[in-house]
């Protein structure tokens, strides 16, 4: 019998698992962005509990009906996780631009720990995020990602993203990292 593997939406106990797994995938994704440790006062922040306090409160408390947060389950085990939130479109002076605008959703995050990866389950959740942004009309879906975090930039390359051209900082510690945001255009139904 083969693995039982699937993706659903998150519950207030899977918070836990969510958490653990956030910490961690945060924590490689700013080691890679920065190229080495963060400072120990940066490097405190990634405690599971923290992650998952705020987790099980995003999970409980979803600010609309089309924001989400779903989980990777293999066997019975969260392996993963994914959330996706309406977002809007700007032009690059702020300014909203004219004409007909496109439906953007942003997943806000897509963590599977190095541990289960290379199972599907990344691909699994960004395909139930994309079937979600398609239900709430969406024409594109995009994601920012540390530059150096090469783990989520190769896949999502591998998946059909594309960068943007948009850059936005982050301040770690003392330490700036960019973020590069990634799209790819939904087809339409």
């Amino acid at each position: 019998m083969g693995n039982h593997v699937f993706v659903r939406p998150a519950t207030a106990l899977d918070a836990q698992f969510i958490g653990a797994i956030h910490a961690q995938t945060m924590h490689d994704a700013i080691v890679a962005a920065l190229g080495k440790d963060p400072e120990p006062e940066i490097a405190q922040v990634f405690v599971p509990e923290a992650f998952s306090r705020q987790w099980e409160q995003a999970i409980t408390d979803l600010p609309s009906p089309e924001h989400a947060v779903l989980t990777a389950v293999d066997e019975g085990k969260v392996v993963g996780f994914a959330a996706v939130s309406p977002t809007h479109v700007e032009a690059a002076d702020g300014e909203q631009p004219e004409g007909e605008l496109p439906v953007v959703v942003e997943i806000t995050a897509l963590e599977v720990p190095p541990e289960n990866g290379r199972a599907g389950h990344g691909s699994r959740l960004l395909a139930a995020a994309t079937d979600l942004a398609s239900e709430q009309g969406a024409t594109i879906v995009q994601m920012w990602v540390l530059a150096g975090d090469d783990a989520h930039t190769d896949f999502l390359h591998s998946a059909g993203f594309a960068p943007t051209g948009l850059r936005r900082s982050m301040q770690i510690g003392s330490e700036e990292a960019t973020e590069h945001c990634w799209y790819a255009m939904l087809s339409e139904a």
